[in-house]
């Protein structure tokens, strides 16, 4: 638990800064007009934790984490832990989906707008019929939400936006923090802050799905080991040219 302690304050940092996140945005306007530039910065923040983008961002954080002072066998084993931890959040992410069935938002206004009987009726219509159902609110959304909305259908609790998020807070955050990389620490938590606010904003998610959804990362984080045995056997078939040298 003593080597989690950074990790787990950044966690704590995260859930926050969710707290004025969630008062600024309480009341989402999901009809209101959407210029273009704030459309396309929306869409890049929550597509960089979503699956068209995730992998990108796992990549320029762990190029940060190798920047950082630590050993062969400390990067194998984060990374190892990292990996289970990826793993248990997107399996639970749907397994819970499944299990909870909370529809998103933006489904709710579908039925304030009547083109739905319910927000839980948009779940039992086929795939076309939910094409057709959004592609009618278009008329009165901003495409930038609705392409979205087009994308996910699937339900709202947990967020898997939210849980990536969290794990990069959580694992990353906590090795910026422990060796002062102010930088770098700000950036992440700037760019997690703002993935939060967009899954708000996009009509997503509720604040309960964010705060959830992180609380459940520090459970996860807090349980899985960091596996320096499992490392220590693999340290001798990795490239050294992959290290920083200290």
């Amino acid at each position: 638990m003593q080597g989690k302690k950074y990790g787990l304050i950044m966690v704590v940092a995260l859930l926050v800064l969710l707290v004025p996140i969630t008062l600024l945005i309480r009341s989402v306007d999901l009809t209101s007009p959407v210029f273009d530039s704030f459309g396309l910065f929306i869409t890049l923040l929550t597509d960089s934790a979503g699956h068209k983008g995730f992998l990108i961002t796992l990549a320029v954080l762990g190029v940060a984490m190798l920047r950082l002072p630590l050993s062969r066998e400390a990067v194998l084993a984060k990374g190892l832990q990292l990996a289970v931890i990826l793993l248990i959040g997107f399996a639970s992410k749907t397994a819970l989906k499944e299990l909870t069935e909370s529809p998103r938002p933006y489904t709710e206004y579908l039925a304030q707008a009547e083109l739905i009987d319910s927000a839980e009726n948009f779940y039992h219509l086929s795939a076309p019929q939910r094409d057709e159902v959004i592609e009618n609110a278009s008329h009165h959304v901003s495409t930038w939400r609705t392409l979205h909305w087009q994308g996910e259908k699937d339900y709202s609790f947990p967020s898997g936006h939210t849980i990536f998020v969290a794990i990069c807070v959580a694992f990353f955050g906590g090795l910026f923090l422990q060796h002062r990389h102010w930088a770098s620490l700000a950036i992440l938590m700037t760019w997690a802050g703002g993935v939060c606010y967009s899954r708000l904003w996009i009509g997503m998610h509720r604040p309960e799905d964010l705060f959830a959804s992180t609380a459940f990362v520090a459970l996860v984080y807090i349980v899985t080991p960091s596996f320096p045995k499992i490392a220590r056997l693999l340290v001798p078939y990795v490239p050294i040219r992959l290290f920083s040298q200290r």
